[in-house]
């Protein structure tokens, strides 16, 4: 045999390895999909998200996942004047609808440590709507008294279900998790390009790059995911010193000083005919199967953010896609493990900082 066709043969084999290791058999339903042990996979993520933060705690308790925060904005959440009435659900009921928010902005790691924002990353972007009840919008009795969205700015969760995510978590050795065992073909070597890939080099500014939910959510009868996407890059010419370990905080309250910001938020919805699964985050929907559609807009008004007062009630506010109404509930199973984590991160970090969460939202 020649050495082409050995190398030929290697190539040919190369590929279809990978290929097999890209490929998801996870089902697409409508509805959602029930592990048989979600309870006890939820309690073990509960223990797994405790005992990192307990870890990475120094004389503060930071959150579990997304520790180091650049800012808490003010902002406005404007609906879409020409809103298609079947996208008019909950929150978006009303066209030409303005709510107020304020707007965390986040590196993604759990660790404050040493944390420089020139360190690959994730980068998170969580809106909190408030005062979002009136009298089209009765609150409900189990209905949360904000509207949340989470996103970070990777169109998809490196973990296709919870327990691939706990069995990562709990691994002394990230990489030697994508590697487990003999058997190549148990490898999860997609989830290793899904996670190289969410570790980004830092944006020129958070007010710059776009965000994804990876996770599926309801709105009124649909599945979607959501997507928020800067307007433009805002003119100021960035000058911040990138050595600084905080300059994209600093970039920001530059840009805000002098000009206001802007974000499209859109929503993609789940085409049952095609490859949109809502139990795996891993799997990206193809925008070709599902464009976006924009429904809102987001505008960050000119301000000043980084004064001490503002950062610690930006700390000791609690995000959680389940501050959700029933008509954006969130759906999957990693969302569901979401619910009873967050929670309990939530209740364990301000109860040893002994702090409250903020009530009075409004500016």
């Amino acid at each position: 045999m020649t050495l082409l066709k050995v190398i030929l043969i290697s190539l040919i084999l190369m590929i279809l390895f990978i290929s097999y290791h890209l490929y998801s058999d996870s089902p697409v339903t409508t509805d959602e999909i029930f592990r048989h042990d979600e309870p006890e996979q939820i309690q073990r993520s509960v223990d797994n998200f405790i005992k990192v933060v307990e870890e990475n705690k120094t004389d503060y308790v930071a959150r579990g996942a997304h520790a180091k925060g650049h800012a808490c904005v003010k902002a406005y959440f404007d609906i879409n004047e020409s809103l298609a009435s079947s996208l008019q659900h909950g929150v978006f009921h009303s066209p030409g609808k303005r709510y107020k928010s304020w707007i965390r902005f986040s590196n993604g790691r759990s660790s404050m440590k040493a944390h420089h924002d020139a360190d690959k990353d994730a980068h998170g972007m969580a809106i909190k709507l408030f005062n979002i009840y009136d009298n089209e919008l009765i609150q409900e009795e189990d209905s949360s008294e904000t509207q949340e969205f989470l996103m970070h700015d990777a169109p998809v969760f490196f973990a296709a279900n919870v327990e691939d995510y706990n069995r990562f978590v709990e691994s002394d050795d990230k990489i030697l998790y994508f590697f487990s065992g003999l058997n190549p073909f148990k490898w999860n070597i997609r989830e290793l390009f899904h996670g190289l890939a969410t570790l980004k080099e830092a944006p020129a500014s958070p007010l710059w790059s776009k965000y994804f939910s990876n996770t599926a959510y309801k709105l009124g009868p649909h599945n979607i995911k959501f997507s928020a996407q800067s307007c433009s890059a805002l003119e100021t010419v960035n000058k911040q010193d990138k050595t600084d370990a905080d300059f994209l905080r600093k970039t920001m309250a530059e840009e805000l000083k002098t000009g206001e910001a802007c974000f499209v938020f859109m929503v993609q919805i789940q085409d049952p005919d095609k490859y949109m699964p809502i139990e795996d985050p891993s799997i990206e929907w193809k925008e070709s199967d599902s464009p976006y559609i924009v429904i809102a807009k987001i505008t960050i008004p000119v301000q000043e953010f980084d004064s001490v007062e503002q950062q610690q009630f930006c700390e000791n506010l609690s995000f959680s896609p389940w501050h959700s109404l029933n008509e954006h509930r969130p759906i999957g199973e990693l969302n569901r493990i979401r619910k009873a984590v967050y929670q309990a991160s939530s209740d364990y970090r301000h109860n040893e900082n002994s702090q409250e969460i903020p009530i009075n939202l409004d500016w």
